[in-house]
Formats: C-alpha cells, sequence, structure tokens
C-alpha cells in the first residue's frame, strides 16, 4: 500500500462555514459542485517500511542505518553526530528528491557495515527528520555489495556480491539487469504502459514517482482517457511538489511485469540535476519493493533480484 493521505478541499471551508453557522442563521446559498478531494502523497519512507541495518562508527554503536539506493553519498542524522559530538567538516551543496540545502558535514574516521567501509571521510549531516534513523547508506559505501531487503523477515543485510557463477535462482526469482550510470543502480529495460523509461532503485523513496516526460509519453500511447488526478507530494523534509497521480496499467522491468501499478509524476529536482526532466525516468520506491518477499539490489553484479513471495498479489508475474 503507498503511504498516502486523502484530504478533502472543501474540509477547512466547511468547518469555517459550520462556525459561522452557530452564530447567525444562514441565509440561502446557490447549490455547488462539490469540489473534488485533494490527493496527497506522502513521499518519505513510512516508519513500517524502514528496514535498517546495524552500523559502527568511529568503533562505536552498533546504530541503524536505512540504505539509500539513490543517495549518492552516506548521511547522518544530526541527532547522532551532536551525540557522539563529531568535529565539522566544510559545509557541502546536498541535492534532495526535490530541492538542495547547504548542510554541515561531520568527519568520520570509520564507517563500517559488515565487511564494507569508509575512512577518513566528511559525511553531511541533515535533520533527523529528513533522515528517519541514525543515518543513511548511500551508493558510495555500496560498490562491490548485495545489498538484500527482506520484507517477509523484516531484515536488512549488506554482503559482499555474489558472482553470476555462485547465483541460483529459485523458481519464483526474476533477476534484471542493471547499471550504475548517474551513480545509481539503474534499470534501462524497463516499460511503464509501454512507454520506454530509465527506472532508478530508489530504496530510500517511499512512493514511485515517474518524471512529466514520462506521463506524457505514456498519455500519447493509450487510446482511452486514464483516469490522472491532480496530486501534491510531500517530502520527509516537509517540502511540497505539485504532480499527478495514475494508475498505470502495467510496468515491465526485463522479464518482470506488473499490472495496475499506483504511480506519481511530477518534475522533481533530481531529475532535473541528472538532466533528465525531458526524457522519460522513474524512480522505484519501496511501494514497489515491498510488493516481493525479497529483492536483492547487487551492486557488483549489475543485477535487481526479485522474489515472488506465496503472499504477493497475483498481479505480478514473469513477463
Amino acid at each position: 500500500m503507498l503511504t498516502r493521505r486523502i484530504v478533502t478541499a472543501g474540509l477547512g471551508l466547511s468547518l469555517v462555514t459550520h462556525s459561522v453557522l452557530a452564530q447567525e442563521p444562514a441565509p440561502a446559498a446557490l447549490p455547488v459542485e462539490p469540489l473534488e478531494p485533494v490527493l496527497i502523497l506522502d513521499a518519505s519512507l513510512d516508519p513500517d517500511d524502514r528496514l535498517t541495518v546495524e552500523v559502527m562508527l568511529n568503533g562505536l554503536g552498533p546504530f541503524q542505518f536505512i540504505v539509500d539506493s539513490g543517495a549518492g553519498r552516506s548521511v547522518l542524522s544530526e541527532t547522532l553526530a551532536d551525540r557522539l559530538a563529531l568535529a565539522q567538516g566544510p559545509n557541502i551543496l546536498v541535492h534532495g528528491i526535490s530541492g538542495s540545502i547547504i548542510a554541515r558535514t561531520a568527519k568520520v574516521a570509520q564507517l563500517l557495515v559488515g565487511d564494507a567501509r569508509l575512512s577518513d571521510v566528511n559525511l553531511p549531516v541533515l535533520p533527523p527528520e529528513r533522515v528517519g534513523a541514525d543515518g543513511l547508506l548511500g551508493v558510495d559505501i555500496l560498490e562491490g555489495r548485495n545489498v538484500i531487503m527482506d520484507f517477509r523477515r523484516r531484515k536488512l543485510e549488506v554482503r559482499r556480491s555474489r558472482s553470476p557463477f555462485d547465483l541460483v535462482r529459485l523458481p519464483r526469482e526474476v533477476s534484471v539487469m542493471a547499471d550504475d550510470r548517474f551513480g545509481r543502480l539503474t534499470v534501462a529495460d524497463c516499460r511503464v504502459a509501454g512507454a520506454r523509461a530509465l527506472a532508478f532503485v530508489d530504496s530510500g523513496g517511499g512512493v514511485s514517482i515517474g518524471n512529466r516526460a514520462l506521463s506524457r509519453a505514456i498519455a500519447t500511447r493509450r487510446r482511452r482517457r486514464d483516469d490522472v488526478r491532480s496530486a501534491r507530494l510531500l517530502t520527509a523534509s516537509g517540502e511540497v511538489t505539485v504532480g499527478e497521480f495514475r494508475i498505470a496499467p502495467s510496468l515491465t522491468l526485463g522479464d518482470l511485469r506488473m499490472t495496475n501499478v499506483p504511480m506519481a509524476f511530477a518534475d522533481l529536482h533530481i531529475f532535473d540535476v541528472w538532466g533528465l526532466n525531458d526524457r522519460p525516468a522513474l524512480l522505484l520506491g519501496v511501494d514497489i519493493l515491498k510488493l516481493f518477499s525479497r529483492v536483492e539490489l547487487d551492486f557488483g553484479a549489475g543485477r535487481v533480484l526479485f522474489r515472488i513471495g506465496s503472499t504477493t498479489p497475483p498481479r505480478i508475474h514473469r513477463a
């Protein structure tokens, strides 16, 4: 289920009207058409979807970090940086999903997760509400690693990448090729409602979001009018981005095909940073990833492995 809140646009007006009616009789009024509800999508990770992994920082911990495959750099929360009294590094520009900010950094001698490590680095420090945990692990520490998101067991692991020769697929597993263009795990063999798109796996995003170019490409291929609704996307930082919401009739990733996929569309800041606002592109969020019992993001082998569980909706199958 997508994390979304539906707010009636006329609710505030109704409350004001009720207050006025309590003071004096209301005059006769002409009938008006009811306002269409405004759809507000919370694009941040829902607390129930936050799978964390144990991380050691400067020999202390363990601390709980979220793996964010859409983030170029690992991040610390202000709470953790202040608690450990980490020395401050230079301020840097940090790009987020809907905007950029100047953030301070903290000097870290060593960050360790499993056998993966970062040494002598300055990591951005962000408010805890933007992080959702003690920190985020970005792609700077995931090179050559396999991130295993086990949604059934609610367990997150970071291991060494597996060789293709060591990979034994189960009957209910589908492997999709990916590469590291734009510094992110990217699926080029992707189609949304028949329209080609670049799909970026975003394990730190709660909602899957396509850009407007993808929305236009879908519209040109559809013979009948889709039910498209205006929407506002709320990010973890509280920023609001105007967009739209629709049910995509199909989403194909390599040999994997899903039907009737809820999806938001907006021209996000991050698409602009990547120079992709004019080319169909999509962020694959946890709302789609958690439809599977297990997902492996193998940065070393260049693939994403989806395991279809017994509780997975039947609308997911091999293409």
